[in-house]
C-alpha cells in the first residue's frame, strides 16, 4: 500500500477537491508527483504526508484512507462551461458572496456539454434547438451524455431576435429579410445555440452560407456580435434582448429559445451545488435576472428533466 500510486482524480476525489485544484497544487509543489508515461502518479505515502503537514490547519475536514487524519478545507468553485449570458455574470456574483468562484469558459453551447462529458468542467450551459423535433437541450443532452447521470435545471428563457442599429434603418423584423442577402451579419461560432438557431432557419428558407455576407464572421459572445453592430461592421446579428440593451441597439425579438443548466447529479447534494440552486430559487436573484430585460423567469431554478 505504501508504493501505491494513486490518479489526479483519485486524488482529487478522496479529497473533495476538483482535479484542477490538484494540478495546482501540483504545479506549485505542494503535493509531491511523479510522471509515469505521459500520465501524472501520487504515491500514497506522500499523500498521507500531505495530509499530515495540513491536520492542524483550520477548518479541517475528515479524509478517509487506513489511518484517517484530516485535511484544510479548500476553497469552493465551480467549473462551468457552455453558452454565454448575461445571468451567468449575475449568478458568478452572487455565488461570490456566498464565498463560491464560478469559474466560466464561454464555448458555446455544444462545447459545454463535450467539456462536461470529458470531465473537464462540473457544470455546462445550454441553449440547442433539436431540428427534428422542436425540443431544447434534452435530445443533445442523452446523445452527448448517454451514461451520465445529470439534472437539467432550468435557468432562463430568453428571446433571440435581430440586434440593429437604433431606428432598425434596414427594417430587417422576419427571417427572409435577414437572410436576404442584402444585409451583412456579425455570426456566432459553430457549436454555439445562436448558431444552430440561424443555421436552422437557413435550412427551412433554403438559403446558403456563401449567399449571407459576413457568415463567415465567426464571434464568441453575443457582446462581440453585437458590438460589431455597433461599430457598422455588420447589418444585424441574431442575439439577446438583454445584450441589445446594453448596447443601446434596437432588438426585434423573434423566438423565444430555454438555457438550461446540466449539473452531475452526483455533484448536485454537495453545499456549493446546494447553494447555486438556492441562488435561482431567491426571490431577488430572480428580480434582477427580469431587470436584465428579455429573460422570463417562470421556470427559472426548476427541474427540467434527470436524465440517467
Amino acid at each position: 500500500m505504501e508504493n501505491e500510486y494513486l490518479t489526479p482524480d483519485e486524488v482529487a476525489a478522496a479529497l473533495k477537491l476538483t482535479r484542477y485544484t490538484v494540478y495546482e497544487m501540483i504545479k506549485r509543489g505542494e503535493l509531491p508527483a511523479a510522471k509515469i508515461g505521459r500520465a501524472l502518479r501520487i504515491l500514497r505515502t506522500d499523500l498521507d504526508g500531505f495530509i499530515h503537514r495540513n491536520k492542524s490547519r483550520e477548518e479541517l475536514a475528515p479524509y478517509p484512507l487506513a489511518n484517517p487524519v484530516v485535511l484544510r478545507k479548500q476553497p469552493l468553485e465551480i467549473l462551468f462551461a457552455g453558452s454565454h449570458d448575461l445571468t451567468i455574470d449575475l449568478l458568478t456574483r452572487k455565488l461570490a458572496e456566498r464565498g463560491i468562484t464560478l469559474l466560466p469558459a464561454f464555448c458555446g453551447s455544444l462545447d459545454g456539454l463535450i467539456e462536461l462529458y470529458k470531465g473537464r468542467v462540473e457544470m455546462a450551459g445550454t441553449h440547442l434547438l433539436d431540428r427534428l423535433s422542436g425540443e431544447y437541450n434534452l435530445p443533445y443532452i442523452r446523445c452527448l451524455l448517454p451514461n451520465e447521470g445529470v439534472l437539467v435545471i432550468n435557468l432562463v428563457s430568453r428571446w433571440q431576435g435581430f440586434m440593429v442599429p437604433r431606428s432598425n434603418p434596414k427594417m430587417i423584423t422576419s427571417w427572409s429579410e435577414l437572410l436576404s442577402g442584402r444585409h451583412r451579419i456579425a455570426n456566432r461560432q459553430r457549436g454555439s445555440g445562436t448558431r444552430v438557431l440561424l443555421d436552422f432557419n437557413m435550412q427551412q428558407l433554403g438559403v446558403l452560407p456563401e449567399q449571407i455576407p459576413g457568415y463567415d464572421l465567426e464571434l464568441t459572445t453575443h457582446y462581440a456580435t453585437g458590438s460589431a453592430v455597433l461599430q457598422g461592421t455588420a447589418d444585424a446579428a441574431l442575439g439577446i434582448e438583454s445584450v441589445a440593451r446594453g448596447l443601446g441597439l434596437d432588438f426585434f425579438p423573434i423566438h423565444e429559445e430555454r438555457y438550461d443548466l446540466v449539473i452531475p447529479a452526483h455533484l448536485s447534494k454537495q453545499e456549493r451545488f446546494q447553494d447555486l440552486l438556492s441562488i435561482l430559487q431567491d426571490p431577488a436573484f430572480k428580480q434582477a435576472v427580469v431587470a436584465q430585460g428579455g429573460y422570463n423567469i417562470s421556470m427559472t431554478g426548476k427541474q427540467i428533466s434527470r436524465i440517467n
